[in-house]
C-alpha cells in the first residue's frame, strides 16, 4: 500500500550562541557580571554576556571571547564549564538561536569592569536579586545558580572564589553567599575539615582579636573542573 504523500517542510536555519554566567565574590556577597545591551532587541536592557559562535571556534573559546569583548575582563576564569543548552522556540526574536550556557568563576579581586564591543556598559549585580534581564537570561541565571550550589557539594567550587590562602570564616562566607542562607559554624568547620580538601598554610592573619589560621586547597583535593 502506497503511503500518503507528505509535503516537505523546509528546515529553519539555526544559529549557535553562547551565554556566560560569570560570578565573583565582592564584599561578602555573590555577584554576577551583566552587560547593558546597546542594540535591538532589548536595547539598554541588562543581559548576560553572550554572542554567536564563529566558524571554526570551539564553544569554550567563544565563551571566553564574548566575556572579554563585552566586559573588558582580561583575566582567565578560575573555572569555566558548560552547564545547559537553551533552545526553546521563540527565545530570541531575531530567529531560531540555540545557546550553550557557560558558568564561570572569575579570580578573586576581579572588580573593575566596563562595557566593550556593542555594549553600553558592564556592572556587577547581586546574583540572587538581579535587575530584569533580556531574553531568557533569568532562566539561564537561575539554572547557573542551581549548578553552582550543586558544585559546592561535590567539586569544592567555593575554593575557586578565594585567594590562595584564606580563613575558615571566609570560606564559610562563600558557601553562605552561594546558598543564600546562614550555616552553622561548628557543623560547617567539622564537615569541611573532615573532607581533607584543606591544608593549613602555616601562616596566620593578624588583626583585631586572635590571629586566624590560614588555609589553602590541599593538593589532593578534587579539582572543581572535573
Amino acid at each position: 500500500m502506497t503511503p500518503p504523500a507528505t509535503s516537505a517542510v523546509p528546515a529553519m536555519p539555526v544559529g549557535l550562541a553562547v551565554d556566560v554566567a560569570a560570578f565573583a565574590m565582592h564584599d561578602g556577597a555573590l555577584r554576577v557580571l551583566l552587560v547593558q545591551r546597546g542594540e535591538l532587541p532589548h536595547a539598554r536592557d541588562w543581559a548576560l554576556p553572550g554572542g554567536l559562535v564563529l566558524s571554526g571556534e570551539e564553544l569554550h573559546e567563544a565563551a571566553l571571547r564574548v566575556l572579554r569583548t563585552e566586559t573588558t575582563v582580561e583575566l582567565e576564569p578560575r573555572h569555566l564549564e558548560q552547564f545547559h543548552t537553551f533552545g526553546e522556540v521563540g527565545r530570541d526574536p531575531r530567529g531560531r538561536i540555540v545557546s550553550v550556557a557557560h558558568l564561570a568563576v572569575l579570580p578573586h579581586g576581579t572588580v573593575e569592569v566596563s562595557g566593550g564591543g556593542h555594549t553600553l556598559g558592564a556592572e556587577w549585580f547581586s546574583a540572587h536579586q538581579p535587575p530584569a534581564l533580556a531574553f531568557d537570561h533569568q532562566s539561564i541565571l537561575d539554572r547557573a545558580l542551581a549548578r553552582l550550589q550543586l558544585r559546592l557539594e561535590y567539586a569544592n567550587l567555593a575554593l575557586e572564589f578565594l585567594p590562595e590562602t584564606f580563613t575558615l570564616p571566609e570560606l564559610q562566607g562563600v558557601h553562605e553567599a552561594i546558598l543564600n542562607r546562614k550555616l552553622d559554624k561548628r557543623n560547617f568547620r567539622k564537615r569541611l575539615l573532615a573532607q581533607g580538601v584543606l591544608t593549613p598554610s602555616g601562616e596566620r592573619r593578624t588583626g583585631v582579636g586572635r590571629p586566624a589560621q590560614l588555609y589553602r586547597k590541599a593538593k589532593s583535593a578534587r579539582s572543581a573542573a572535573l
